[in-house]
């Protein structure tokens, strides 16, 4: 079995609709479960996957089922 990470994060929400909201949409704190290498976090039931170079508004990962930008951090 992969090894999993858990990590306390703040998640900042982008993006709604796949339109900016300035400063931020919604944020939460909250324990995100990645991957070993960070590609991969899920919480909450949603998947999180890693946006290589950089998200078009600042984000660093891309929800799947929304589809929308977010920016998670370690809290």
């Amino acid at each position: 079995m992969p090894k999993k990470i858990i990590q306390k994060s703040q998640i900042n929400r982008l993006t709604k609709n796949k339109e900016y909201k300035y400063p931020y949409h919604s944020s939460e704190l909250g324990e995100i479960e990645f991957t070993h290498n960070f590609n991969t976090g899920y919480f909450n039931g949603l998947t999180f996957k890693k946006i290589k170079g950089g998200g078009n508004f600042g984000g660093n990962y891309s929800c799947v089922e929304l589809e929308d930008e977010y920016r998670i951090s370690k809290y």
